[in-house]
């Protein structure tokens, strides 16, 4: 049943991402210092996007590296993103996901057992917790 819900996900990655600039992103100082540069909301919108398939295909072949997050940490210290800033909406993607899921849940578009859904989080969060470690290293080298 968990896996009923990752192809929920997989398939409203945009709708998800959207969510997470209009509610999140947009109003962070990462965003209010680089938003006049031709791009950089698209940029990221993509980054994330990209992010959220590559760690979902993992998911599906049962095999989890988040390493990728180290170049993302990397990035946002290139760009002199505050590292209390980066952990903050990184975690805030997490919560998006599950506002969504919560969301669509509400407005009965998409059905699932409390179970499963329980299942789900506390694979979410492992995955956040561990995605969490490698964009600090990043940021750190």
């Amino acid at each position: 049943m968990v896996q009923r819900i990752f192809q929920y996900v997989e398939q409203n990655v945009d709708n998800i991402v959207r969510y997470w600039v209009s509610a999140y992103y947009t109003n962070s100082q990462e965003y209010a210092m680089r938003k006049e540069y031709d791009g950089f909301l698209g940029a990221q919108t993509e980054e994330i996007t990209q992010l959220f398939h590559m760690t979902h295909q993992q998911i599906e072949k049962q095999f989890m590296n988040t390493s990728l997050f180290q170049d993302v940490g990397e990035d946002r210290k290139d760009i002199g993103t505050s590292l209390l800033e980066m952990v903050h909406h990184f975690h805030l993607v997490f919560t998006a996901v599950l506002e969504f899921l919560f969301q669509q849940l509400e407005q009965h578009n998409f059905d699932c057992s409390r179970t499963a859904l329980n299942k789900y989080t506390l694979l979410l969060r492992k995955i956040e917790i561990q995605a969490e470690q490698d964009l600090i290293a990043g940021y750190m080298k």
